[in-house]
């Protein structure tokens, strides 16, 4: 007799949908995650360095392929995750755990043999952060008519990652290296060119508001959303226009993709996919260019839904967001941000680049695809790391 799921495997697509992005703060949209789900974290180790070392695509697409061979270990499940530049943050429930433990075995493989990268990947119960006295919630955000992504509140996930990072209390988050390991990349695509400003500016921000902070946390994350709009006057921020993509050409590199797909190299395997990318890559050109139809492929609406599903900002306990600015937008930005920063209100980190990068999980062209968005040379990776020294230099003032 098959076992049939827990009722609370569900718990994520029976969340209501909000649609406004600005509903991010709205503590009453979020649900508590159940006590019996388990938070999955990646991350690249060194990634700075090889960001620096000009590798900062291996480094995205790593963090993507994350989210991608997580999507394909739990078909079954609508899977709660946030994309974070250099890796990603999942939550599963434990029915689940056997298979996606398999997965991050598989991507951490994957980064090795197939990038030189080593990811971390680890897992903290739901419950033993709870024991701890740390929330943690979902939002569930209506990113377009075919998406619905999550929205992460509470300091859990924060702590989990410290936990993480730092093996508190003699702990080991981290996934086992024994047992089985098998990560599946279909969906992972890498075909567009990088995405250059149309303003000046492709700025990568985190904003999360200071612990203790006097106000509600929400007033200050509004206090944000409404300075942005002030300053955008209202106009959409995100770096992805039709106008603006272009499709990688006939010998453009699909390295990545290929490695990925492929699970190689180089060798038949790896050509054979390089050669795959390559062929989409010319039909869906020339369904755009014609506005007809092969298959799910809508050429005459698909980069309406791909600029519809683009993951260009996000809430994950902080604000997160990839942002098309003229310099003087980004400017005014930054002050207001110092100025929050010198009263002990938030704290931030920023990058700026005359790019963005896009990489995409396509499950169908009919809609189900989704376009992860980082600045180019950095991104979120690096505006993390100045959003801890600010955490640092607000602690060390106390």
């Amino acid at each position: 007799m098959t076992q049939s799921p827990p009722l609370d495997a569900n718990f994520f697509a029976d969340l209501p949908a909000f649609e406004t992005f600005s509903d991010v703060v709205r503590s009453e949209l979020y649900r508590d995650v159940p006590s019996s789900w388990h938070v999955l974290l990646s991350d690249v180790r060194g990634s700075t360095l090889a960001i620096e070392a000009g590798r900062y695509r291996d480094v995205n697409a790593v963090g993507v392929a994350t989210i991608v061979a997580l999507r394909n270990a739990v078909p079954d499940l609508d899977l709660p995750y946030v994309f974070g530049g250099d890796g990603a943050t999942a939550l599963v429930p434990g029915s689940h755990l056997d298979a996606v433990e398999s997965c991050l075995r598989g991507v951490r493989r994957a980064a090795r043999e197939l990038f030189d990268l080593e990811l971390r990947v680890a897992k903290v119960a739901v419950a033993t952060l709870m024991a701890s006295g740390h929330r943690l919630r979902v939002g569930r955000f209506a990113l377009s008519r075919h998406v619905r992504l999550a929205m992460f509140e509470g300091d859990g996930f924060q702590v989990a990652e410290s936990w993480v990072k730092s093996a508190t209390d003699g702990h080991n988050f981290a996934v086992s290296e024994d047992g089985p390991s098998h990560a599946d990349f279909e969906g992972f695509e890498c075909r567009w060119q990088p995405v250059k400003s149309r303003r000046g500016e492709v700025v990568s921000l985190i904003v999360v508001a200071a612990l203790g902070v006097s106000d509600n946390p929400e007033q200050v994350y509004r206090a944000f959303l409404e300075e942005l709009d002030r300053v955008m006057d209202k106009v959409n921020p995100s770096p992805v226009s039709q106008q603006q993509m272009r499709a990688q050409g006939l010998f453009g590199d699909y390295s990545t993709e290929a490695r990925l797909r492929s699970q190689a190299r180089q060798g038949p395997a790896f050509t054979a996919a390089t050669r795959y990318a390559r062929q989409q890559t010319a039909v869906g050109r020339l369904l755009r260019s014609t506005g007809k139809r092969a298959g799910t492929y809508d050429g005459a609406t698909y980069l309406d839904d791909f600029v519809a599903n683009a993951d260009f900002r996000k809430f994950d306990g902080g604000l997160r967001m990839v942002l098309d600015l003229e310099p003087d937008q980004t400017a005014q930005l930054v002050r207001w941000l110092e100025a929050r920063f010198e009263e002990r209100r938030l704290v931030f980190g920023v990058h700026q680049a005359h790019e963005a990068l896009v990489t995409c999980l396509v499950k169908d062209y009919g809609g189900d695809h989704v376009h992860f968005i980082d600045g180019s040379n950095g991104g979120y990776a690096l505006a993390a790391k100045e959003l801890k020294r600010r955490q640092r230099q607000l602690t060390d003032s106390r």
